[in-house]
């Protein structure tokens, strides 16, 4: 992974997945066949169409060098930045 991925806005990990890609030069046709999945499913995570899961974050790990945890911080950081709660949700009390 490079040095650049250190984010202080959540972003799509789609978006980071392109940019390693791009860096190590490979298409997203070559590392889904490299990890054994369709070039769809790798063109929708790149295009922020599809989420990354856990499978997805240990072949990303295993074929880019970074840990599965990475991954799944970059999706789980997204998907909170998504939600808008309409209201406050009171704390229940014990």
């Amino acid at each position: 992974m490079s040095k650049n991925t250190m984010h202080t806005t959540p972003v799509h990990p789609g978006a980071v997945l392109r940019d390693e890609l791009d860096e190590v030069g490979v298409s997203q046709s070559a590392l889904a066949e490299h990890i054994g999945v369709l070039p769809k499913t790798i063109n929708e995570i790149c295009r922020g169409k599809r989420g990354i899961s856990a499978e997805m974050a240990l072949k990303l790990s295993q074929a880019l060098g970074a840990t599965p945890y990475f991954w799944l911080n970059l999706q789980n950081n997204w998907e909170l930045s998504q939600i808008r709660s309409p209201k406050k949700i009171k704390r229940l009390a014990a």
